[in-house]
């Protein structure tokens, strides 16, 4: 697979001055002080008012000094930039330190991301090589107030890019934008529900339906396929379509046409697709039901954040004879992120992070019971950008040693309660979520439904925490995209939530958890009254059983009345 160019622009704020009078002004010779950003895809971005984005060399820096090659990134362009998006909680404007944390800790973050390599060191040494002087020290203040403005400035915006089919992303672009009638007819076949604008560059009326299209190709985002066609530049779907007029409209369900019609009118085109909507997502059975206590749940998932005193942690692997480089630093990026925040902690090698780990497990020092080590990279895991790289680590092959260990019945209970844990932060990441589906499926699959049953009442806490984060997705899922992302392991899953719940009998907190994920599992299930899931419901008495721990757990009792109710629908 051919892979994008990742180039690392490099700036000098001071325009040559930093070289000319540092020896004078702070007793060290300082080449520059450096800005960077990362070209990827033809789009600069980079780190100043948050995360911004420009043409390559059309920000207010100018053209860059230097132009580092740092390689080639395959990653699908939506999973880059996905995770730029999720930078942006830890870049925010108001985050923008010029010492502590810039822009220059932006590109190495995302560099480590692309390629897995890091900026040049001297540039992220750079800070710190002035503030170990006394007068960088003094001047702080001053270099701070002098340098924010440039560093901070406004974007300048990059041109939308639609010339092609391709180049418009569905997670980025609502609306498609498509030249060739092969293109136009391949989205009608392979969607659900489509909505074809047919548009011209001179058509004046069309502008006015532009903002009411777009408006609904956002709201409907998931749904329907918003597509806009320029005959100017596609005279094949003129012809193949017979469009002697603009603005034209289209609709479709399932490769069939719905209705078009004629005219630039926004009240009409919404009208339209609403019925469109409506037609293509009948109404479900379970759109009428009251469930406060399984949808009121929050949207967040359940994490486990709690650092163990890591001080005696290192003790004791290096006890065992552990002591590797790695293992420090990742030590020191979690109790720096915990004193300082996400923004101040800088992401150790991981690379080599997950390559000990796997070492680890296959050198057999796990198996001595030394399940700190994914104790530290379940903490780890709870910031995004952790989770995000092994979201693309090939072949997900630290995360299925880690899941493979923990399945084994002979470990240590405390080994498969932290990687449960672990998994549990990785949903942190919107990047890594999809993946545990695709990918880890079976796997997690399999853990998670043995550890509902577990003997120990803490790992079957942690359990049923997953159990509910992966339900939860589940069904966020369903409701944004109408797409059914559980199928591979819903009903594995959904026979051990079942015998979990009847054979739970210490913990309100597990029981609570299994049937809320119980009800998202089941709310707005498709085709319910063919439902395999329902029919296995029914085998298992799933009714029955839920009705015995309300009698049980009076705490309960609302939440499996509203259970009750869901599995006595169909």
């Amino acid at each position: 697979m051919t892979g994008f160019p990742v180039k690392l622009y490099i700036y000098d704020l001071s325009k040559g001055l930093a070289r000319q009078m540092s020896m004078q002004f702070i007793g060290k010779q300082i080449d520059g002080v450096w800005h960077t950003s990362v070209v990827y895809n033809g789009v600069e971005y980079y780190y100043g008012a948050g995360v911004q984005s420009s043409i390559p060399g059309g920000t207010h820096h100018g053209q860059p000094l230097e132009v580092v090659d740092m390689g080639e990134s395959s990653l699908p362009e939506d999973v880059v930039l996905e995770y730029i998006e999720s930078l942006k909680d830890i870049y925010r404007p108001e985050n923008y330190d010029l010492f502590m944390n810039n822009c220059n800790n932006f590109t190495q973050d995302l560099c480590q991301f692309l390629v897995g390599k890091d900026i040049p060191a001297h540039i992220t040494g750079l800070p710190q090589e002035v503030l170990q002087t006394p007068f960088g020290q003094m001047m702080r203040p001053m270099i701070e107030q002098s340098l924010r403005p440039i560093t901070t400035a406004p974007a300048v915006p990059v041109p939308v890019r639609h010339s092609t089919f391709a180049s418009a992303t569905p997670s980025r672009q609502h609306v498609l934008y498509v030249t060739s009638a092969s293109q136009l007819e391949d989205l009608i076949k392979t969607n659900h529900c489509v909505s074809v604008f047919f548009t011209s560059s001179t058509c004046g009326p069309c502008r006015t339906a532009y903002p009411k299209y777009d408006e609904l190709a956002e709201k409907y985002s998931g749904k329907c396929t918003f597509v806009k066609v320029d005959i100017n530049q596609a005279y094949d779907i003129s012809q193949r379509w017979q469009i002697t007029a603009t603005p034209t409209f289209h609709t479709f369900i399932d490769g069939e046409k719905l209705d078009d019609w004629k005219g630039a009118s926004p009240p009409t085109l919404e009208s339209n697709i609403n019925v469109l909507i409506q037609i293509a997502y009948p109404p479900h059975p379970h759109r009428r039901l009251s469930l406060p206590n399984i949808l009121g749940t929050s949207s967040q998932p359940i994490t486990y954040t709690r650092i163990p005193p890591l001080d005696k942690v290192l003790a004791k692997l290096a006890t065992a004879g552990i002591k590797d480089q790695i293992l420090l630093r990742v030590v020191k990026f979690i109790t720096e992120r915990e004193a300082h925040g996400a923004r101040e902690a800088a992401l150790p090698d991981l690379n080599l992070w997950a390559a000990f780990v796997r070492e680890q497990i296959q050198g057999g020092a796990l198996s001595d019971g030394l399940f700190p080590i994914i104790d530290i990279f379940r903490v780890a895991a709870i910031d995004v950008r952790v989770g995000s790289w092994f979201a693309e680590e090939s072949d997900f092959k630290t995360l299925r040693s880690v899941i493979k260990f923990a399945s084994d019945d002979e470990k240590p209970y405390q080994v498969r309660l932290v990687t449960l844990q672990l998994l549990c932060n990785l949903f942190t990441s919107h990047l890594f979520v999809p993946h545990l589906y695709r990918e880890l499926g079976p796997e997690l699959s399999q853990l998670a439904t043995s550890s509902l049953l577990d003997a120990h009442s803490n790992v079957r806490l942690a359990a049923s925490s997953l159990a509910f984060n992966i339900t939860a997705y589940g069904q966020r899922r369903r409701a944004e995209a109408a797409e059914e992302v559980l199928d591979s392991i819903s009903v594995e899953l959904l026979v051990a939530m079942i015998e979990g719940i009847g054979r739970e009998a210490e913990s309100v907190q597990t029981l609570s958890r299994l049937l809320t994920a119980l009800g998202l599992l089941l709310y707005f299930a498709p085709n319910i009254q063919d439902s395999e899931l329902f029919a296995i419901c029914n085998s298992l008495e799933a009714r029955e059983v839920v009705k015995a721990k309300k009698n049980e757990f009076i705490a309960l009792k609302a939440l499996c009345d509203e259970v009750m109710l869901l599995l006595a629908l169909p």
